[in-house]
């Protein structure tokens, strides 16, 4: 396997990983905002859930990020080599 077939195998192994924790943050969200969340007065009925709900979310997307911003990403150029 050459250097521009392993930098972008890598680089789909990452995108894996970005995308499970984007899942997670979806899942707190909707699962956190979905639905009666708000009582008869127009407020959060448990409001510290729904800050739990959020934190999971912001935790999960920190983390996306930061594998995002570490990760080598391959270039048009070597994704042409793989295709050539």
């Amino acid at each position: 396997m050459n250097e521009s077939h392993e930098k972008i195998s890598s680089a789909a192994n990452t995108t894996e990983k970005i995308q499970s924790l984007v899942g997670e943050a979806l899942d707190s969200l909707q699962s956190g905002f979905n639905g009666r969340v708000v009582n008869g007065f127009g407020v959060y009925a448990d409001s510290s859930s729904r800050y739990n709900d959020l934190n999971t979310a912001l935790v999960a997307i920190k983390a996306a990020m930061e594998i995002m911003r570490e990760t080598d990403w391959p270039t048009e150029a070597e994704f042409g080599a793989v295709d050539a």
